[in-house]
C-alpha cells in the first residue's frame, strides 16, 4: 500500500490453460465481504486495450490472486488482480481501503501497473490511463539455470530463482525488509502464450510487507534458436522508494513516485470514499 494517496482519480492496475496459485481465499461470492465484492466489481469495469495491429481486449481474471492486509501502515483489506492478453498478464492492480481522516469511512484506492511492452489504453468509469511502451525492462538472469523440460521442475527452478532476490523498501528515515511470498502469485504456462513462439513459462512472485504487494518479480523462460534461458523483471506496487538485490547487487531501485499519474507505468490514487460497500 502506498505511504499516502493523491486525492481525485486513480486509473489503474490470463489465462487460457494458466494456473494462478491461490493464495486468495477460495471463496463462494455469496460469502465474501461487502468490500471484496466491491473490489470485484470495480475491476470488471475496466476495459483494457493493448496497442497495436491487433488491438485486442484484454481481460481480467474474474478472482484476486490475493488477498491482503497491511497491518503496519494501515488498510483493512485489499485484493490483487490480474488482468490478461493472449495468456500473459500485462497489468497487475491492486483494489484496497484505507482509512479517512474521519475515522467513520474508507477510503477506495486503486493501483495499478502496465507489465507490457507495448502502450495500453485503459478505461474506468470514463477515466484513462496510458502507461508506456516498455513499462517493465527485461533483463537475462546472470548465471541461472537452463530451464527444465517438465512444468513442475521448472515452478520448482523459479521458486529457487526469486529466493536469489531481496528487496527493502524505505521510509521515516528507516530500511524496511520485505518478504518474498513462497509461491508465485500467479503462473501462466506454454500454453497460454499465444503472441511469442519463444515464450515457455512464466510467473509472477511478490515481495510484501504484511501480506500487502510492494514489489512484482516476473519470470520467464525463454528460447532463443535451440537455446532456452531465464529473465526476469521487477514492477513496483507503492510510491515508495525500494530497492531490489540479486545476491549482492542491485537490480533495480525506484526513488518516490508521484502520484496519481495516469501517463505513467505506475499510478494509484483515491476513487471514492464510502462508508461501507453494503448494496453492492
Amino acid at each position: 500500500m502506498r505511504s499516502r494517496i493523491g486525492a481525485g482519480w486513480f486509473i489503474a492496475s490470463v489465462l487460457l490453460f494458466a494456473s494462478p496459485v491461490v493464495l486468495a481465499d477460495d471463496q463462494e461470492p455469496d460469502k465474501l465481504s461487502a468490500w471484496q465484492k466491491l473490489f470485484r466489481k470495480q475491476a470488471g469495469e475496466y476495459t483494457i486495450v493493448v496497442d497495436g495491429e491487433k488491438q485486442a481486449h484484454v481481460k481480467v481474471v474474474p478472482k484476486p490472486v490475493l488477498n491482503w492486509s497491511q497491518p503496519v501502515r494501515g488498510g483493512a483489506e485489499g485484493a490483487v488482480f490480474i488482468w490478461t492478453q493472449s495468456g500473459r498478464p500485462v497489468v497487475i492492480g491492486t483494489l484496497f481501503i484505507w482509512p479517512d481522516a474521519d475515522g467513520k469511512r474508507q477510503n477506495v484506492a486503486h493501483e495499478m501497473h502496465s507489465l507490457s511492452q507495448e502502450p495500453l489504453s485503459a478505461t474506468w468509469r470514463g477515466q484513462t490511463w496510458t502507461p508506456p511502451k516498455d513499462s517493465i525492462v527485461w533483463a537475462a538472469l546472470p548465471e541461472g539455470p537452463k530451464p527444465a523440460a517438465r512444468r513442475e521442475q521448472r515452478l520448482r527452478q523459479m521458486r529457487e530463482v526469486a529466493e536469489r532476490f531481496s528487496a527493502e523498501s524505505f521510509r521515516d528515515d528507516r530500511r524496511w525488509g520485505l518478504r518474498l511470498l513462497p509461491q508465485p502469485v500467479y503462473r501462466y504456462a506454454l500454453e497460454a502464450a499465444g503472441d511469442d513462439g519463444n515464450f515457455i513459462d512464466g510467473a509472477l512472485f511478490g515481495f510484501v510487507e504484511g501480506t500487502d504487494l510492494e514489489v512484482v518479480l516476473a519470470l520467464e523462460a525463454r528460447k532463443t534458436g535451440s537455446e532456452s534461458h531465464w529473465e526476469y523483471a521487477l514492477a513496483r506496487m507503492s510510491d515508495l522508494p525500494m530497492v531490489v538485490k540479486l545476491g549482492e547487487k542491485t537490480a533495480w531501485q525506484v526513488e518516490h513516485s508521484q502520484v496519481p499519474n495516469p501517463r505513467a507505468a505506475y499510478t494509484c490514487s483515491t476513487v471514492e470514499t464510502r462508508a461501507s460497500a453494503e448494496g453492492e
